[in-house]
């Protein structure tokens, strides 16, 4: 076996440090190795003790054997681990050297692309300091990240060896073996490089069972999925994570009435398959927002249809995912259903997966959304989102439809109509909720013991779209010095000022403020079911966070996040949701 060393060892790299052991490591490198969920990916047999911890840093402190792997600015903690194990074997050519390595890091330091900085640094250590022949990576088929760190570091797939190792419930389990030889690494021949680049990018696919498993380098199955329906699958024993197809498309035996985002879908599709943003290479995120029935989900799915990528469906996270959905080597729709809910743990996993730093491939994201209340981060980060569409009332056309194919006596279809008309929101399960009474009662229902949102009034807002929030308050006091006495802020604002004699119309007040504070003043009906505003009380889609003032200032935070100033104009009116349209 190889000499034992003495010397401690320190390796830097721009953002690490690599280096012996000490016994003040002990209770780090315990938290790692008592993780079962990384012992479950890498195959050793996970701690119960911080004494084993403790001893193996005694037996391998002067080894050289084992290294800590650091962040340069937070030097005071271990954050993964890099083993070196030799083998020596004789050849004709002599005695030659292998070592086997193993790595992994602790869950919050993965995906920032230190394993392939820490490898690069060891290669060089390795070869040039060890006088390594050759360095082999073992890697069990479900650690698509070791994977990735192999294949990006130069190692070759030399192929998979059924039932030679064990993981730590003693199981036998199956090897990847990727090799990088000294040759390779001292005198690289750039085709040989590029034919291996090439060779490793792209992924095979096998069908085992109905699940298609990715299988890296020389595999001569399937270059990919295919077109489809997918949901990831894990493999109860292995953990390995592939691809289960659904169906060739997602189909609808239900007759699809206007969902007014016509608009939306050909902004996405122009910008997903345009030259500028291709060739970009970079993840396309969409957000559908709006309670249940507005039909986010199926304009989600029908967008999915005319695209035409194959679909991945996420309805929960699991172990690997991350890496296994950014290893993808191929275009694809990552459609995730109640984003807010799927991801309400695991927020840091869902921006790492649209950030896609490490894809292969780019992904084009659709979260639908009943709230969003997703991480903040996501929102105002045209990089991360690009486009959000808010699902609502159903359009006029809509109505209409839905009543002519479904409510059994026509005659009845004004009456259903005016009761639509006074909802404080309109779905299509409200709306079938009406017209099934109708149907079943012969008559429209004229009381309120059926379960629907009707508003009992309309209340006028002003609404200050677009004002940045630090200047809430210094609109608040421009307008108030204003006033006269018993005027009020509606009429202060429709008060005409002046001519625009570039737009040749009457300047207002409003305008004025809209030019002041680069904002959009607009003064609108809103459905409300209750008079007093309070809060906690929700108008549309917002919440009101603070009660108005004299002058009827307050504000409410949109299902967006963004905080509004809005003013309360005490007119109240008989309710319309359509305003006479329908």
């Amino acid at each position: 076996m190889e000499e034992v060393k003495t010397q401690k060892i320190g390796l830097v790299t721009d953002r690490l440090v690599i280096r012996t052991p000490d016994e003040n490591d002990a209770r780090d490198i315990f938290t790692l190795m008592s993780d079962l969920e990384i012992a479950a990916i890498t195959g050793f047999r996970p701690m119960n003790t911080l004494s084993e911890a403790e001893g193996k840093i005694r037996r391998d402190m002067n080894s050289g054997l084992m290294f800590c792997i650091l962040e340069k600015n937070r030097p005071e903690k271990v954050l993964g681990v890099f083993e070196v194990t030799p083998h020596k074997t004789n050849t004709v050519s002599g005695e030659k050297c292998n070592y086997e390595i193993c790595y992994f890091l602790h869950k919050e330091a993965r995906g920032k692309g230190y394993m392939t900085e820490v490898v690069k640094r060891m290669k060089r250590y390795l070869f040039d300091e060890r006088m390594a022949d050759s360095l082999t990576i073992a890697v069990l088929p479900r650690n698509d990240a070791s994977r990735r760190v192999a294949l990006k570091s130069g190692f070759t797939y030399e192929g998979l060896e059924r039932k030679c190792g064990m993981n730590y419930l003693d199981e036998v389990v199956d090897l990847e073996y990727y090799t990088l030889y000294k040759e390779e690494y001292l005198n690289p021949d750039e085709k040989v490089r590029k034919e291996k680049l090439t060779i490793a990018s792209k992924q095979k696919w096998i069908n085992d069972g109905g699940i298609l498993y990715p299988i890296p380098g020389y595999a001569s199955l399937l270059t990919s999925p295919g077109n489809g329906i997918f949901r990831i699958y894990e493999q109860p024993q292995t953990k390995r994570l592939g691809l289960e197809k659904i169906d060739d498309t997602f189909r609808f035996d239900f007759k699809i009435y206007d969902l007014d985002c016509e608009d939306i879908m050909s902004k996405i599709i122009k910008t997903w398959t345009s030259d500028l943003f291709r060739e970009s290479n970079k993840n396309l995120g969409v957000i559908f927002n709006g309670i249940k029935g507005t039909g986010k989900t199926i304009a989600a799915k029908q967008l999915c249809n005319r695209i035409g990528l194959p679909v991945i469906v996420i309805s929960k996270p699991v172990d690997g995912m991350l890496e296994f959905i950014q290893s993808l080597h191929f275009e694809s729709i990552i459609l995730i259903d109640e984003a807010e809910k799927t991801f309400r743990e695991e927020q840091e996993v869902l921006l790492k997966m649209i950030d896609g730093v490490y894809n292969d491939m780019r992904k084009l994201y659709i979260l639908t959304t009943n709230k969003l209340s997703i991480d903040e981060n996501l929102l105002g980060r045209p990089g991360r989102i690009r486009y959000i569409k808010e699902f609502a009332n159903l359009s006029v056309r809509a109505v209409n439809d839905v009543i002519d194919d479904n409510l059994k006596d026509a005659s009845l279809k004004e009456e259903v109509l005016r009761i639509v008309d006074s909802l404080e929101i309109s779905t299509i399960d409200i709306l079938k909720a009406i017209i099934d009474e109708c149907n079943i009662m012969e008559a429209v229902p004229s009381d309120s013991t059926l379960n629907i949102p009707k508003a009992k009034y309309r209340m006028q807002i002003i609404s200050f779209d677009n004002l940045d929030v630090k200047a809430h308050q210094e609109v608040k006091d421009y307008i108030k010095e204003h006033l006269v006495y018993n005027e009020s802020v509606a009429d202060w604002l429709r008060k005409v000022i002046g001519t625009d004699e570039s737009k040749k119309k009457t300047k207002k007040n409003m305008d004025l403020i809209n030019e002041m504070f680069e904002c959009d003043v607009d003064i609108e009906w809103q459905a409300t079911s209750s008079l007093a505003t309070y809060i906690g009380k929700r108008i549309g889609h917002r919440t009101v966070i603070s009660e108005p003032d004299r002058y009827g200032f307050f504000t409410v935070e949109a299902d967006w996040g963004d905080t509004e100033l809005w003013c309360l104009c005490n007119e109240i009116d008989i309710p319309s949701l359509y305003r006479g349209n329908l």
